[in-house]
């Protein structure tokens, strides 16, 4: 796939280069980002994806000033295997629920999104960061949404309309900002923010980031050591010189093993081991994001055959309400019984929609076009 199909950061923070936007903030202080970023969705774009994308329950709900709302009155209940429910989001629900006041959340949404998984990876190389995005539409009636504090740092860009927001402090103290279209506002981590929408309808895609645990980059520099070094004795037989000395055995094993790891580590290549480790978490979306574009451009036919992605590592395994097939970090779950049909899938050389025993008929489309949206298989040619 073309390197222009998948964009880095600073493609999509135009017309200024990567520098003038990210030195915007220093990651203690709430600030109005700009220049304008490049959003990942508008109104348009978001009622086509939710119109088509067969989305069920919790990957999309309603809420309002309670919190979410059940999802009896937006879903419908659809039949798959023997006792096993799923709740699929009925579109002219959720959009009686917006007339009424209720905001449309999307969590995870570049999961299901190919343009927001696109956005989300591009912040993740940019900042270092492991990355989720959350698309929230609420109309001018909604009541304000309260985001509780996190340890992550939150980017809440504004897609469509206008949004008022007010961020609070650990320590108490309140800041107001206006965020337009095409800004972000960013949230450091330990504090809150309440938004509501200004005069209009409100399109957001947030972002939370957070940051590489001090453990895994540890490990992935320990991990970046000759075995034979790792092999060599740890030197606890320092103790034994000084047992005499009572006391003194912990002062004395401290700094020789502080004086052993700083040379264990010094010759490492720290910035080139953060590279390598953001650079896995980063690539496991390829494999989706090349699956989400190829579904977008490709839509499903009748008579389409597909097959597994060759590079995609899948397990098939059983749960107590069904079967899952995870690869890439992710999981498809299937119902109960679907084991076979789980295995045909990932071993057939290839198959079609009528190779799919045991699904509804109607069900049969949306199936397959998760399996290839998902990154797990393609549609032949």
């Amino acid at each position: 796939m073309p390197a222009s199909r998948l964009p880095s950061i600073a493609q999509l923070v135009s017309p200024f280069p990567l520098e003038a936007f990210t030195r915007q903030y220093d990651g203690r202080a709430p600030v109005v980002l700009r220049p304008v970023v490049s959003t990942p969705l508008d109104l348009p774009r978001l009622d086509a994806f939710v119109a088509t994308a067969g989305l069920r329950w919790p990957t999309v709900y309603l809420e309002d000033a309670d919190g979410p709302v059940h999802p009896d009155a937006y879903t419908r209940s659809v039949q798959w295997g023997a006792g096993v429910e799923h709740h699929l989001a009925d579109p002219a629900a959720l959009h009686a629920g917006l007339v009424a006041g209720k905001r449309l959340v999307l969590p995870e949404l570049q999961r299901h999104h190919a343009e927001t998984a696109q956005l989300v990876r591009a912040f993740e190389r940019a900042l270092h960061m492991r990355g989720r995005a959350t698309a929230v539409l609420a109309p001018a009636s909604a009541a304000p949404r309260v985001r509780p504090a996190v340890a992550e740092h939150q980017h809440l860009l504004q897609c469509h309309g206008l949004r008022a927001c007010t961020v609070r402090s650990p320590e108490g103290a309140e800041e107001s900002f206006e965020v337009v279209v095409g800004c972000a506002l960013y949230v450091p981590p330990g504090h809150t923010v309440t938004t509501a929408p200004e005069g209009g309808p409100s399109l957001s895609v947030d972002l939370a980031l957070r940051p590489i645990r001090v453990r895994d980059v540890a490990a992935a520099e320990l991990g970046s050591l000759p075995r034979d070094t790792l092999r060599d004795l740890a030197p606890v037989g320092l103790w034994a010189e000084h047992l005499a000395a009572e006391g003194s055995e912990k002062a004395a094993v401290g700094p020789a093993w502080s004086a052993r790891v700083d040379a264990l580590l010094g010759e490492i290549d720290h910035g080139a081991v953060v590279e390598s480790l953001v650079d896995g978490f980063v690539q496991s979306r390829l494999p989706s994001l090349r699956g989400q574009l190829l579904a977008r451009s490709r839509p499903v036919r009748p008579d389409a055959r597909f097959r597994r992605r060759p590079d995609a590592m899948v397990r098939v395994v059983r749960v107590p309400d069904g079967v899952e097939l995870r690869f890439h970090g992710k999981a498809v779950r299937l119902p109960t019984g679907a084991e076979e049909l789980a295995r045909h899938l990932t071993e057939a050389p290839e198959w079609g929609l009528d190779d799919l025993f045991g699904v509804p008929e109607s069900h049969r489309r949306s199936l397959a076009l998760r399996l290839v949206s998902e990154g797990l298989c393609e549609q032949l040619p």
